[in-house]
């Protein structure tokens, strides 16, 4: 489990290596250099949207060919990040990467056999909320 805010940037090159050149670059860090792991809290509303949502699972959702480990990765961490004890990190999940899937009808449709536990329900309750069109009910339960 993700232990606090600061804790993101590691937690999401170790899970996500393929968000690593955009990490590095917005630090300006050496190839293979480690994240910095303070001061960085503030920032997680950004680097959630800049270097994970934008950069790295919006794209994958729409690829015409899934690369389903990826994005199973994705949404395994966005998921530890949803179950992090306080409102900060959740927030920061629902607000950066949850409502983004909003975005495209193509997002979220993808997006739907890979959520569970947590962050499943927030999207489920953010369609009924929105009423969104096919999903007013909001999504349907987990088979299995």
């Amino acid at each position: 489990m993700m232990a606090d805010a600061d804790s993101f940037l590691t937690l999401l090159v170790d899970r996500i290596p393929e968000a690593r050149p955009f990490v590095e670059e917005k630090y300006e860090l050496g190839a293979g250099e480690a994240p910095p792991e303070k001061d960085t809290d503030t920032d997680l509303y950004a680097n959630l949207l800049d270097l994970f949502t934008r950069a790295v699972l919006q794209p994958a959702l729409a690829e015409e060919r899934l690369d389903e480990d990826l994005l199973r990765r994705c949404f395994d961490l966005v998921e530890e990040m949803y179950e992090t004890p306080g409102i900060f990190v959740q927030g920061a999940v629902y607000w950066q990467v949850l409502e983004y899937l909003l975005e495209s009808p193509g997002y979220l449709a993808t997006a739907i056999p890979f959520l569970k536990g947590e962050s499943r329900d927030g999207v489920s309750s953010m369609l009924k909320d929105y009423a969104v069109k096919g999903y007013e009910h909001g999504l349907p339960p987990l088979s299995g």
